[in-house]
């Protein structure tokens, strides 16, 4: 939910406030391994390399479009970040319908996200902060 009055200032120290919680050297390879992925593939995309963009017409053309091996990385790659985006989302979810609508736990939403199968109500309960 975004709140009206909402300033940029507001959003980055939100950010900040988030990677800190992070461990340093996990978000320093996290942020790196990132950022080297998004600039290779717009550069791939760009003007400066040669090769025609052609549109991918219908379930014939992407089941076509599977055969070749770059094309099978990168759409491992999307699933692999849509899988952890859906267990994020999930957890989310599920420390919103334990309060009052908010994320108050003292703990990155990350560690929930990748550690859920290990967690029930009650210790999600238990990681609030104020408990």
């Amino acid at each position: 939910m975004v709140e009206s009055g909402l300033t940029i200032n507001d959003l980055i120290n939100y950010v900040l406030n988030v990677m800190s919680t992070y461990d340093k050297d996990e978000l320093r390879v996290t942020i790196q391994e990132s950022m080297r992925c998004i600039l290779c593939s717009l550069y791939g995309v760009s003007t400066n390399v040669n090769h025609e963009i052609k549109p991918v017409d219908g379930a014939l053309g992407l089941i076509r479009a599977l055969n070749d091996p770059d094309v099978r990385l990168g759409l491992g790659l999307l699933i692999e970040l849509l899988r952890s985006m859906g267990k994020c989302l999930r957890a989310a979810e599920m420390t919103r319908s334990l309060g009052n609508g908010d994320c108050s736990l003292t703990i990155p939403c990350h560690y929930l996200a990748f550690n859920m199968a290990n967690l029930n109500r009650n210790d999600i309960n238990d990681l609030r902060v104020g408990k």
